[in-house]
């Protein structure tokens, strides 16, 4: 029985790989058989469970670096856990991070979207303290 589906190849292809399947994966999949395909669609998803390993993998390293630097900052002066997180933050996020809030934050650091929540305010904060800056130099 085949498993595969002509309709999300590309889709999985793009998943596994990081990008969508070029001419020669065209080529190769129109001109061979059933069996070949299968195959491919198999190589395909034995690719995107080590892609998705390496995906969870990183995201916990990201997660002990980022945890790391608040500990670091906590340990430099900084008051309280927020107060650690906002210098993080403001050392790399330029204004156009800032437009897109704590989703750009997460995905700057590789944080898991977990994060979003905690992050909301302070990502706020940051960018009324850049508008008020703004604001005193235009003044």
């Amino acid at each position: 029985m085949y498993t595969f589906d002509e309709r999300t190849v590309s889709d999985l292809h793009k998943d596994a790989r990081g990008y969508r399947p070029g001419e020669y994966f065209w080529e190769e999949w129109s001109q061979c058989g059933d069996d070949t395909r299968q195959l491919m669609w198999d190589g395909l998803l034995v690719e995107l469970d080590q892609a998705n390993a390496d995906y969870t993998r990183a995201q916990e390293i990201a997660v002990g670096d980022f945890e790391r630097g608040i500990r670091h900052n906590l340990a430099v002066g900084a008051g309280d856990r927020v107060t650690a997180i906002r210098w993080m933050l403001d050392g790399v996020m330029d204004d156009s991070d800032l437009m897109y809030g704590a989703e750009s934050a997460c995905y700057l650091f590789n944080l898991p979207y977990t994060y979003k929540l905690e992050l909301e305010s302070i990502v706020a904060q940051i960018q009324h303290q850049r508008n008020k800056e703004v604001d005193i130099c235009t003044a």
